[in-house]
């Protein structure tokens, strides 16, 4: 019998699920809840691949009437752990007073335990999130990249301070793959007069794809040598752009070290800041806008006012809502290791927002997040839709005064 020892700490969270099946579909109106499972909508349809099935199946595990299986860890990792079906579970008037169910399953946690087991019976994570962690033990980085090649992208005649008050984890998707949202970022802070830092050459990822895929000990591994190198900085506060990296730091790192002896802010909470105090001169631009939630940003950490406001300061921008937003949001696809382990079901789930933003009739879907700018765009081209799909921070970049 399997030990399943990650599982069984979360067993409450199991015994704790009516059965109702809200998390497969749930059409609420009043609240813009159009579907929960964005993976459930691209698969077979059963059981398993939303997650009440996935509940049972921890159930089974843990009482041995189920052993765990390739078969079992294929569907598992079929999960962005977007977090959507923890919005639609037991979210109703009754819940909220009488029987918090909904509230007290952790979905994502739950799931992501399930991984750790399953990597612990040597039956996960997918081969190609092995490549990738094989090479993140070598080189820090999960792109197949050298480590030096991290700050590739900034100009050669910048330099930046390794130790401020305010540093600015980079992570790794901008300077590996996306350069230009982290020149975009740049290019917001140094318009804005802003005093940071680096830690290059001692940053490393930040552990994110390795706590969702359940590798927790080369998860734990990254977190201790980034947590030890960001104090060694100075830092009173970090600032970070990638939601995932915001995700994970703000988090991930909390739950396992305790309170952080520094403040951890999102790109879009300072920029939205330095707007309300006039340090960020912006041109008109007439244009429509949709804007797309992040699960990292959004579900995961609660923050859906700051790239409003944001956009909503910008001159001659004009924000139009898509009918699924904030905790109802659709999932861009991505995120859970499944644009690494499942590209072509991640961009499926990602054509189905970019219709969804077409129908705004708004000329850019703005996002917050390198990952979900990755596959809508990847989304955008498979459909040869003509909407821009654009980062907030190069929407900015471009219309700086």
């Amino acid at each position: 019998m399997t030990k399943m020892e990650n599982t069984k700490k979360l067993s409450d969270m199991v015994y704790a699920c009516s059965g109702i099946g809200d998390c497969r579909i749930a059409y609420r109106w009043a609240v813009g809840m159009y579907g929960v499972c964005p993976v459930l909508e691209h698969s077979p349809q059963f059981d398993p691949f939303y997650a009440r099935g996935k509940i049972r199946i921890a159930k089974g595990l843990l009482e041995g009437e189920l052993e765990p299986s390739k078969e079992l860890a294929e569907v598992l990792y079929q999960c962005t752990t977007c977090g959507n079906c923890h919005s639609a579970c037991h979210q109703t008037l009754c819940d909220e007073i009488i029987l918090p169910i909904g509230r007290f399953i952790d979905h994502v946690k739950l799931f992501e335990a399930m991984r750790a087991d399953l990597v612990e019976e040597g039956l996960g994570p997918m081969p190609r999130h092995r490549e990738i962690l094989e090479w993140t033990k070598k080189e820090h980085n999960p792109y197949m990249e050298k480590h030096e090649d991290r700050v590739k992208w900034i100009p050669k005649d910048k330099k930046i301070p390794q130790k401020a008050d305010l540093v600015w984890f980079m992570g790794c998707t901008e300077p590996y793959r996306q350069p230009e949202l982290a020149q975009a970022f740049l290019k917001i802070l140094e318009a804005a007069n802003v005093d940071y830092g680096i830690m290059h050459p001692d940053e490393w990822c930040c552990g994110s794809i390795f706590f969702r895929i359940g590798v927790r000990d080369l998860a734990e591994e990254l977190a201790k040598h980034n947590l030890e190198t960001i104090k060694a900085s100075g830092a009173k506060k970090v600032v970070i752009h990638c939601a995932g990296c915001y995700r994970t730091i703000a988090k991930d790192y909390v739950d396992l070290f305790g309170e952080l002896p520094f403040e951890v802010v999102n790109a879009v909470e300072l920029i939205r800041d330095l707007m309300k105090e006039g340090k960020l001169k912006l041109k008109k631009v007439d244009t429509k806008v949709t804007y797309h939630d992040p699960c990292h940003l959004g579900r995961h950490m609660d923050i859906y006012d700051a790239p409003r406001e944001i956009l909503k300061m910008m001159p001659g921008v004009k924000l139009v809502e898509m009918k699924r937003i904030r905790d109802a949001s659709w999932c861009c696809g991505a995120g859970g290791g499944v644009k690494s382990g499942f590209p072509e079901l991640a961009v499926e789930i990602a054509m189905d927002r970019i219709k969804e933003a077409e129908e705004t009739g708004a000329e850019y879907i703005v996002t917050a997040c390198p990952f979900c700018v990755r596959n809508l765009q990847d989304a955008a081209e498979a459909l040869n839709s003509k909407i821009r799909v654009l980062d907030i921070v190069e929407l900015i970049a471009e219309n700086l005064a």
